[in-house]
C-alpha cells in the first residue's frame, strides 16, 4: 500500500503509524499501533522542523514504546525548502547512516514527496552562484518566492534517545566535554577524507555552492542584526562584521577550495547532540553537505561553550587535530587547521547573524541566538584578516 506523506503531527494517527513501521519491517504483520500520545519537543532548538515524541500503545505483537516524529515546521518551510534541508536529511539516514563510524539515531521510517527540479540542485545553484552580485538579492528573493509555493511533504520515524542526557547549547558545557564531541565528529570526517562515497549524491552538495546567496542574505540582514545586537558588538566583532561585508563571499570560497573534501554536519551544535555514557550521539542532518572538515568545528566551538578562552581555544583544536592523525590523516598541517578554522568561523558567521529570515519563536530561542552571538564575537575578535585570504593551501 501507498503510504501518504503526513503535513502536521496532528496527520499521524494510529492508522498511518501502523502502516509506515510495517513498510519499513520495524512491526510484524499482525502488529498494530493502538493508541498514540504526543508530546512536542525542541521549542526553540528546532528551526526547521517540527519534533514529537510519541508514545506507542500495541496489540498483536511488540514495537518501539516511543518513535521522535519530525515534519517540516510550516513557519519556516520555505527556507527549509530552500536550503533542502527536508530531503537532505532522509536521504542521509537512508544512504550513509547505518555506516557512519559516529552514533546517530536510527530511522525507523522516512519518505518525501520527490521534485525533479530539486534532484538537479546542484547545476540550478550553480547557476545561482554565477549570478551578478548586484543582482544576487533579487536572486535571494525569488528563491524564496518559490521556495514558499512549494507544498513538498516530509516525514521522518526515528530512534528516541531519550536515554541519553542532551545537550543544551543556551546553557554550553565545559571545554571536556567540547572535546568528546570533536574528537567524535573527528572519526565522521577522516573515514570521508577526500572519499569519493560523498561524491555523485544529488542531496549532498557543496559547502560553498551557494556562497554568493549566502552572502547576500547575510548583507541584507545586518542593519537588523546590528541594531538588534549592538550590545554585544565590541570592537573585535564589528571589526570581523565589517570585513566579512566585504569578503564573506571569497572567504566562503576560499575554505572550500583550500581544503580537503569530507562529510561536514553544517549544523553541529550542542540541541544536536546528546550523551550517552559520556559518548556523543549526534542527529538533525538537516544542513549536512560535503566540505571542509573545519567548518564543522568552528561551527561548534563559535557556540558551545559560555567562557571559552583563547588558551582552551587552542588546545581545543590541538586535540581535533591529534585525533585526525591519529586516524591516519597526513595530508593536513595544524597551521591549514588553523586558517580554515578561522575561514569557517567567518562563513558560519554569515548564517548565524541572518535569524531574521527565519521564524525564531519566543522565549529559548531568542536567548538561545543572544547567547550564540555573544560567543561568536569572542571567536571571531582575534582573527587576523591581513593574512586570512592570501594563506597557504592545505
Amino acid at each position: 500500500m501507498e503510504l501518504s506523506i503526513p503535513e502536521r503531527l496532528d496527520d499521524l494517527t494510529p492508522e498511518w503509524v501502523t502502516a509506515a513501521l510495517r513498510d519499513s519491517g520495524v512491526l510484524t504483520p499482525t502488529t498494530s499501533v493502538t493508541s498514540i500520545e504526543r508530546e512536542i519537543l525542541g521549542e526553540g532548538a528546532g528551526f526547521l522542523g517540527d519534533i514529537a515524541r510519541l508514545t506507542l500503545a500495541y496489540e498483536g505483537g511488540e514495537g518501539p514504546a516511543t518513535v521522535i516524529a519530525k515534519l517540516p515546521k510550516l513557519a519556516n518551510r520555505a527556507m527549509g525548502e530552500l536550503l533542502g534541508a527536508y530531503e537532505r536529511e532522509s536521504c542521509f539516514y537512508d544512504e550513509m547512516a547505518t555506516d557512519l563510524p559516529l552514533s546517530t539515531p536510527q530511522m525507523y521510517y522516512g519518505d518525501f514527496d520527490r521534485d525533479a527540479t530539486s534532484e538537479r540542485q546542484e547545476a540550478v545553484l550553480q547557476l545561482a552562484d554565477r549570478t551578478p552580485r548586484l543582482l544576487s538579492g533579487l536572486t535571494t528573493r525569488m528563491g524564496m518566492w518559490v521556495a514558499a509555493r512549494k507544498k513538498r511533504r516530509y516525514i521522518l520515524l526515528l530512534e528516541d534517545i531519550g536515554d541519553a542526557e542532551p545537550g543544551d547549547q543556551l546553557t554550553g558545557v565545559s571545554p571536556e566535554r567540547c572535546a568528546a564531541v570533536l574528537s567524535a565528529i573527528a572519526r565522521m570526517h577522516a573515514a570521508y577524507w577526500n572519499s569519493p562515497a560523498v561524491e555523485n549524491r544529488f542531496w549532498l552538495i557543496p559547502l560553498s555552492i551557494d556562497a554568493r546567496i549566502r552572502h547576500g542574505l547575510f548583507r541584507t540582514s545586518q542593519p537588523a542584526f546590528q541594531e538588534r545586537s549592538s550590545h554585544l558588538i565590541d570592537e573585535g566583532f564589528a571589526r570581523a562584521l565589517e570585513w566579512t561585508l566585504e569578503h564573506g563571499e571569497d572567504a566562503a570560497r576560499s575554505l572550500q577550495r583550500g581544503a580537503p573534501v569530507t562529510l561536514v554536519h553544517c549544523d553541529l551544535r550542542l540541541d544536536n547532540v546528546a550523551f550517552r555514557d559520556g559518548e556523543p550521539l549526534v542527529f538533525d542532518w538537516q544542513l549536512v553537505r560535503r566540505g571542509p572538515a573545519a567548518y564543522d568545528v568552528a561551527y561548534f566551538l563559535s557556540g558551545a561553550c559560555p567562557d571559552l578562552t583563547a588558551e582552551d581555544e587552542s588546545e581545543l583544536l590541538h586535540g581535533y587535530f591529534a585525533a585526525l592523525e591519529e586516524l591516519g590523516i597526513r595530508d593536513y598541517s595544524f597551521e591549514a587547521l588553523m586558517r580554515h578554522y578561522h575561514l569557517g568561523l567567518l562563513t558560519a558567521m554569515q548564517t548565524l547573524t541572518a535569524t531574521d529570515m527565519m521564524d525564531m519563536g519566543e522565549g529559548r530561542g531568542v536567548r538561545l541566538m543572544e547567547a550564540w552571538h555573544e560567543r561568536l564575537g569572542a571567536r571571531v575578535s582575534g582573527i587576523d584578516f591581513e593574512r586570512l585570504l592570501a594563506g597557504a593551501p592545505a
